[in-house]
């Protein structure tokens, strides 16, 4: 993880509370950060509720693209979601790889270590383990083969021992040059009549690509959750303050305290939250605290209580 946590250009970016989507998507099409934010900035840098429709759409497809590498997904699940071609969200995602390099390679580095160990870890070592992605791209079984040409003099000879290299060799370089699903079927069907049962594990190998990048990202994400909880939960002052923790809700904490208190333990909620993961990271992380009479009701003005 630590290839993406060194990208200075995304470091900064967090140090001086810019947003990152806009960041990647002004380095990505090669224009000023403000002309890729959502909204507009009046003459105080501040943001405006007048919608900046073009930057907006920059801004969107560069998060697209960097939540599609996260959440594992493909580029033509990304393009579906853009409204555009597969070989357009392709052009957009070489430049936001190209304005943060250190992108695809935190993406390569955690399909080499699954493929090296078989699994991934997150940043505090908690596995997610990928077998597939070790195996092999074809399996082959020769057994139909085998009987098909039993010769009952050869001692020498047993089914397991039966292996053509030459048909494995014929077989898979076939198979990578075929295009698509439908033509790697007609070149199994042609096999098995040769008495050759052919395994494509393409697609579960995929699967667990598309799992890496994700399971340590998210699964960070769940770590520091639950680091998260544990400080909440075991701090002294919020509990004098009657502060009590219901449920998580992905990354999100729920939680109840007092209305005399609620200023007082927000406060305290957000700053142990952003200390979650300060043995690991070393980039600042901000705390969104919403207070309401219930859950999903309008926000309260704590200042004029």
């Amino acid at each position: 993880m630590t290839q993406m946590c060194q990208d200075e250009k995304m470091l900064n970016a967090y140090r001086q509370g810019k947003d990152l989507y806009a960041e990647i998507a002004s380095l990505a099409f090669g224009v000023p950060y403000e002309d890729c934010l959502e909204f507009y900035l009046d003459e105080n840098g501040k943001k405006t509720d007048k919608t900046n429709k073009e930057g907006k759409e920059r801004r969107t497809q560069a998060k697209s693209i960097l939540l599609g590498i996260l959440y594992g997904r493909g580029l033509a699940s990304v393009a579906e979601q853009l409204h555009t071609t597969k070989q357009k969200a392709q052009q957009i995602q070489d430049k936001v790889f190209k304005g943060f390099p250190a992108i695809p390679a935190f993406e390569d580095a955690s399909k080499q270590m699954a493929k090296e160990k078989g699994f991934v870890t997150t940043l505090w070592g908690r596995k997610r383990r990928l077998p597939n992605i070790q195996l092999p791209p074809y399996e082959f079984d020769f057994t139909e083969k085998q009987n098909n040409n039993f010769n009952p003099l050869d001692f020498e000879n047993t089914e397991d021992d039966y292996i053509d290299y030459d048909a494995i060799d014929k077989y898979t370089t076939l198979l990578d040059n075929a295009y698509g699903r439908q033509q790697k079927e007609i070149i199994k069907a042609k096999a098995k009549k040769e008495g050759i049962i052919i395994k494509d594990n393409g697609g579960y190998i995929a699967d667990a690509e598309r799992q890496c990048v994700n399971s340590r990202i998210q699964g960070s994400a769940a770590d520091m959750t639950k680091k998260a909880m544990i400080l909440v939960g075991n701090d002294i002052q919020l509990k004098e303050w009657g502060f009590k923790l219901l449920i998580p809700v992905h990354d999100e904490l729920i939680a109840q305290c007092p209305l005399k208190y609620a200023k007082e333990c927000k406060d305290r909620f957000a700053k142990l939250m952003s200390e979650a993961a300060k043995d690991k990271l070393t980039v600042p992380i901000s705390c969104d605290v919403e207070v309401t009479k219930c859950w999903y009701g309008e926000p309260i003005e704590l200042e004029v209580l």
